[in-house]
């Protein structure tokens, strides 16, 4: 078994795209590897490219899924009713009435 060593260029995160191609070119090139870590270097590699597939197949869904909400949120003047995400801060000092909050119930006559 061959030893080797090397030195960290970066620490910093890499898109996976980036590793995907730094890691092509490593199996690619002649690094003296046994046919068994050659082996599991080109699957590794397959891995990689399958998950940037994935990756590339669920953003594109994301961005048409927001196009079509996007479209069915313009009312028919024309004006934009975005409602998604939307937060209520309440403050401390506020007091909540709870009978506010319950369902109006019907009073029954007798």
């Amino acid at each position: 078994m061959k030893t080797f060593s090397g030195t960290v260029i970066s620490s910093k995160p890499i898109p996976l795209s980036k590793a995907t191609s730094v890691l092509s070119t490593f199996v690619s090139t002649e690094n003296g590897a046994s046919q068994a870590i050659a082996a599991y270097l080109r699957r590794t590699l397959a891995s990689f490219k399958e998950l940037k597939q994935l990756h590339k197949e669920l953003k594109t869904d994301r961005s048409e899924h927001k196009r079509k909400r996007r479209r069915s949120e313009i009312a028919d003047d024309g004006e934009t009713n975005v409602v998604e995400n939307a937060t209520v801060i309440v403050e401390a000092s506020q007091e909540l009435h709870l009978e506010s909050l319950e369902p109006k119930r019907k009073k029954h006559r007798r």
